[in-house]
């Protein structure tokens, strides 16, 4: 592969932290598209300014570039036969299910519950294909009798981060956790004393370390294949986890809540 062999020519002439950088990339090959800068980082105990050094060295404008490279080489279209790929979109989606569920933590999803709950003013940003889950969401909470607000454009979400306080509570979705708008609302959010619920892949990503609750997902993908069915399975599953525990926990008003919903809507139908 080009980025192999590009790692090897200018290994000799790298620094020892550059080396680290090289022996880990080398190793882990295509996976490398599935992490962050902070996660690798965090992993070979390398500062993010090291790998980004490493990265332009050796001919790259910078880490997501040389990602984007690492994904158009490894892209894993290539190695499924058009004879089996529908047994392999079920299986990828089986497994995301299977490894989201083993990352949840019962205390983290019990305090989210909580917060809901509690909640004066609950808001849901996400952006892209995380904004799809984050509409989702608002919609079931809504059935269960939980008034939430979805904001998917940027300029919403400021704004409402800019009038928060101390009793409202903002469930933020992001797959990467390192979008730099989201990051900017959420931080004025905090500010303002809301409390945060971070649905995404990365404990150590900006959104999760501003975020008063984690909650895990799993959904893995490249920047080839940006909002991925795997991904948002992973995302959606979580939000019907959260959704679920919170009506099995307020079963009385939630049951009440969707009787009166689903009633109303029926007589829309009707109509």
């Amino acid at each position: 592969m080009k980025y192999i062999t590009t790692i090897e020519s200018f290994y000799p002439s790298l620094s020892k932290q550059e080396k680290k950088v090289a022996d880990y990339i080398l190793e882990k090959k295509g996976q490398i598209s599935y992490q962050s800068l902070n996660e690798i980082a965090k992993q070979i105990n390398v500062g993010e300014a090291t790998i980004v050094r490493f990265v332009k060295k050796i001919g790259f404008m910078g880490f997501q570039d040389f990602k984007l490279q690492i994904a158009k080489e490894d892209f894993p279209m290539i190695e499924i036969g058009y004879d089996n790929y529908i047994d392999n979109i079920q299986s990828n989606i089986t497994d995301t299910i299977i490894s989201t569920k083993s990352l949840i933590d019962k205390s983290q999803l019990d305090n989210s519950i909580s917060l809901l709950s509690k909640a004066s003013r609950l808001f849901v940003y996400g952006v892209g294909a995380s904004g799809l889950v984050a509409m989702e969401l608002e919609n079931k909470l809504l059935r269960f009798g939980k008034v939430a607000n979805s904001y998917t454009d940027s300029h919403f979400q400021i704004m409402s981060a800019a009038i928060v306080n101390s009793n409202d509570v903002i469930i933020a979705i992001s797959l990467s956790g390192t979008t730099n708008d989201l990051i900017e609302s959420l931080t004025l959010a905090q500010k303002n004393g809301a409390k945060i619920i971070a649905i995404t892949n990365y404990i150590m990503s900006p959104i999760a370390k501003l975020a008063n609750q984690v909650l895990l997902t799993a959904g893995r993908e490249t920047l080839l294949d940006g909002g991925s069915l795997v991904a948002k399975i992973s995302q959606l599953y979580m939000v019907d986890v959260l959704c679920t525990g919170y009506a099995l926990k307020y079963k009385e008003e939630s049951l009440r809540m969707k009787h009166n919903t689903a009633q109303a809507v029926s007589g829309k139908n009707r109509g």
